[in-house]
């Protein structure tokens, strides 16, 4: 099991290796999204064509979070190509998304390592352990 920081990295990461792999550098000068109170059944290509309309994305990931108490949440991070991409989706903070009202904000560091990891939902919708 990862962490919610590791999550936000690997979001990160495969970012950073999609732009050396010559997608036009869509990791430099990219920022990340966190996207709260995602419906459990959302997935990856879900949150993706949601935020399509904001700018260029190098990388989604949901997963779960754990948090104190016992609660758990799911969670989205957006890694986008521009930091004004990045803007543009905060935008969408309140909208509906599945029936839920997601809160859409900048991925600041503390932000991102809140909740004690859990599983990342892949492209078909299942659990896998991150």
């Amino acid at each position: 099991a990862g962490t919610a920081a590791a999550g936000a990295a690997a979001v990160a990461a495969s970012a950073g290796s999609a732009s050396r792999e010559g997608n036009g550098g869509a990791a430099e000068g990219g920022s990340v999204v966190s996207v709260a109170n995602l419906p459990w059944s959302a997935t990856e290509e879900q949150v993706r064509a949601a935020f399509a309309r904001c700018g260029e994305i190098a990388a989604v990931e949901c997963r779960t979070q754990q948090l104190r108490g016992g609660k758990r949440r799911y969670v989205g991070y957006v890694q986008f190509g521009s930091s004004a991409a990045a803007a543009a989706a905060t935008a969408l903070n309140g909208t509906d998304f599945g029936g839920r009202l997601i809160k859409v904000e900048a991925a600041s560091g503390s932000a991102r390592r809140k909740g004690k990891g859990g599983q990342r939902r892949g492209a078909a919708g299942a659990a896998t352990e991150a």
